[in-house]
């Protein structure tokens, strides 16, 4: 689903967040003084990285009625919904 929605880059972002911020406490703990840059970085990452996935919901295409339309791979075929029948009783 994540590969139909083209958000791996925002997956990817927020994993480059976190792991920066693994390095941060890692340098944090060995009083390396360059840290907290490490630290910013996490926090600029995973920032765009949340908003990256807010992309598909705010550009989304809208259909006749109002709701928006996900746009997903052409080459996988969707089927129709069926329309309920009303019950017939006997």
């Amino acid at each position: 689903m994540i590969r139909l929605l083209k958000l791996q880059k925002a997956v990817f972002v927020i994993i480059a967040g976190v792991l920066s911020f693994i390095a941060y406490k890692i340098m944090d703990a060995n009083e390396v003084k360059g840290a907290i840059y490490f630290e910013m970085l996490a926090g600029v990452l995973l920032i765009v990285g949340a908003l990256w996935f807010l992309y598909p919901i705010l550009f989304a295409k809208k259909d006749e009625d109002g709701n928006a339309e996900i746009l997903t791979d052409p080459t996988i075929e969707i089927k129709e919904d069926e329309e309920e029948k009303p019950a017939v009783e006997s």
